[in-house]
């Protein structure tokens, strides 16, 4: 009889089983440090980026804080100029604002009030000539007003209802045009502290 010699290695179903095992551990390990490669990579772009970012909003963090310093200071500069200002124009207005009214004509209207520092300007609607010139006159002769300089006059006419071409519409009767006045009244600033007492 002859002897059956095999000298095959026997194959092992275990062996080809953790083979298997063993390259599918391989393939996931090579999977999972592509990815931590993949998120390395992509977190250092990033980084890159914010870091760009961020420079750029603390430039602009910077620049802000400049302007914002300057706005401070600019308003503080206002601000004591205004202090200033109101120290040294601290006189009573509400005299002046009577004497001018008091002194208008019958039909003249003051239209407006502007105080500076030494004088008040006014504007004043009159119907004629004649009524700004004796307007002026005692405004003169008043002891509140040390000096009175007129600026401009013009005229104006007093229906609103006009067409285009410079008629009025209905019209019933002649109107005269009246005149508007900017008046500069320079105050006696003694008189006007003393509270009207010489």
């Amino acid at each position: 009889m002859i002897p059956d010699i095999n000298l095959l290695p026997k194959l092992d179903k275990r062996e080809t089983g953790s083979k298997l095992l063993y390259s599918l551990i391989g393939i996931a390990t090579v999977m999972v440090l592509s990815l931590f490669v993949w998120q390395y990579f992509e977190a250092k772009n990033e980084l890159a980026t914010l870091t760009t970012e961020q420079q750029a909003l603390q430039q602009q963090k910077e620049q802000l804080q400049s302007e914002y310093d300057v706005l401070v200071n600019a308003s503080k500069g206002s601000l004591e100029e205004s202090v200033a200002f109101v120290e040294r124009v601290s006189y009573p207005v509400s005299p002046l604002m009577d004497e001018t009214q008091n002194l208008l004509p019958k039909h003249a209207y003051l239209r407006n009030y502007s105080f500076a520092e030494k004088s008040t300007t006014i504007s004043v609607d009159f119907e004629t000539l004649n009524e700004i010139s004796s307007y002026v006159n005692r405004l003169e002769q008043s002891a509140y007003f040390s000096d009175v300089q007129i600026g401009t006059v013009s005229n104006f006419d007093v229906n609103p209802n006009e067409t285009s071409d410079g008629k009025a519409k209905d019209e019933t009767f002649n109107e005269i045009p009246r005149y508007s006045v900017d008046i500069t009244l320079f105050m006696d600033e003694v008189y006007l502290a003393t509270g009207g007492v010489r």
